[in-house]
């Protein structure tokens, strides 16, 4: 049997439901129950023209523990009682998996998703289209970012059930410390995106993209990284040149991988951890104000390359700030990658090739990485 689904109102401390789908259903039930009807055909059998008290008591039984799926949905608005209405009866439309969530998990964390579906930096950066969030695809995508933040990447929605079920009970000061880390990130992404660039128009404004910077931006803010009163042309830049060469036909094969993965494992647990772990990297140098990691300055390296050397292409110009010679040979055993000592913060777009002959002359105004320890194998290398 098809599911009814009904409202449920609460007035003056009394429950009342009303049925938005299954009506015929329940009347049928209820007349057989009350001797109104007959089983006649379509049925055949040794119970035909039979009303209910007429069957053996067994049988009552059986009919009475008969289990109907309901879908209840509490104090939901009229046009939304509406919508399932024309959806399920007219248009014939099924419930998506977020409106039956609705229905069936109401409590602090559906709360919480719809409340922070609604902040303005959504509408703002055009992260949701009018029909995704007219079938409750804002709260779903919310819900998934939440998720996030309770226990880090998740694969695909395959447990988003889960978390409506565990936190439809939610201690109130555990639930607005969650809710404070949300805001937060979202405060984050306008002070990297205002004025000098337009999320809106930009790719991380795409769900998989801002899946993962919202990772990243989270886990350095967990790491006690910030942005407040630190430059952000720099950390602009790189997000700009990301923005612009990230797809996957580029020339710069981390940017070509990343969008791959963006495109045909945009949801899948692994593919949303790299992505996280490499946008973390543009993220290190000015929340920690710090150099990145030693497989963050190989994946820098790996960039630039690609940058510098393109197929097809003139190699671009650069000149060692040392020696000021010409860098033509961009290896490992040629040169290194590094930042001025003096550099406020350690981005993609300030980085610069030494010579490694012109290591020890380096010393005193860049940073010199361990040669004994340092593994900056490219990520693309066998």
């Amino acid at each position: 049997m098809p599911k009814v689904f009904v409202q449920a109102v609460i007035r003056s401390e009394n429950t009342y439901r009303v049925v938005i789908d299954g009506q015929q259903r329940i009347k049928a039930i209820l007349s057989f129950l009350n001797g109104d009807l007959k089983l006649g055909k379509p049925y055949t059998g040794e119970f035909e023209n039979l009303t209910f008290d007429q069957l053996p008591s067994n049988i009552r039984e059986e009919f009475l523990s008969y289990k109907i799926d309901i879908n209840e949905i509490r104090n939901a608005p009229d046009d939304v009682v509406r919508d399932i209405y024309s959806r399920v009866n007219k248009y014939t439309v099924a419930l998506n998996k977020q409106e039956l969530r609705r229905a069936d998990f109401p409590g602090e964390f559906l709360k919480l998703s719809e409340e922070l579906a609604r902040e303005p930096f959504f509408d703002e950066a055009r992260v949701f289209t009018v029909a995704n969030s007219r079938r409750m695809g804002d709260v779903e995508f919310v819900s998934e970012l939440l998720a996030l933040l309770l226990e880090g990447p998740q694969e695909k929605r395959e447990r988003l059930d889960d978390f409506y079920q565990t936190y439809m009970e939610w201690d109130s000061e555990k639930r607005d410390s969650v809710k404070n880390r949300f805001v937060g990130v979202l405060e984050d992404f306008r002070a990297i995106f205002q004025e000098y660039l337009n999320l809106a128009k930009s790719r991380f404004r795409q769900k998989a993209d801002f899946y993962s910077l919202f990772a990243a931006i989270d886990e350095c803010r967990v790491s006690g990284g910030f942005l407040e009163g630190k430059p952000l042309e720099y950390l602009r830049a790189d997000f700009d040149f990301l923005d612009d060469e990230t797809a996957p036909e580029s020339d710069v094969r981390l940017l070509s991988h990343y969008a791959v993965l963006c495109v045909s494992q945009g949801n899948s647990l692994s593919s949303r951890r790299w992505r996280r772990d490499f946008l973390k990297h543009f993220l290190h140098g000015t929340y920690f104000q710090e150099p990145p990691s030693l497989e963050g300055i190989a994946s820098f390296a790996e960039i630039l390359i690609d940058r510098y050397t393109p197929p097809m292409c003139q190699p671009g110009y650069q000149e060692c700030p040392v020696c000021g010679l010409e860098i033509k040979d961009y290896s490992d055993e040629n040169v290194f990658l590094t930042w001025h000592k003096s550099d406020p913060v350690y981005q993609l777009n300030n980085a610069l090739f030494i010579h490694q002959e012109c290591r020890e002359a380096a010393a005193e105004e860049f940073f010199l990485w361990n040669r004994d320890t340092e593994t900056l194998k490219l990520p693309f290398e066998e």
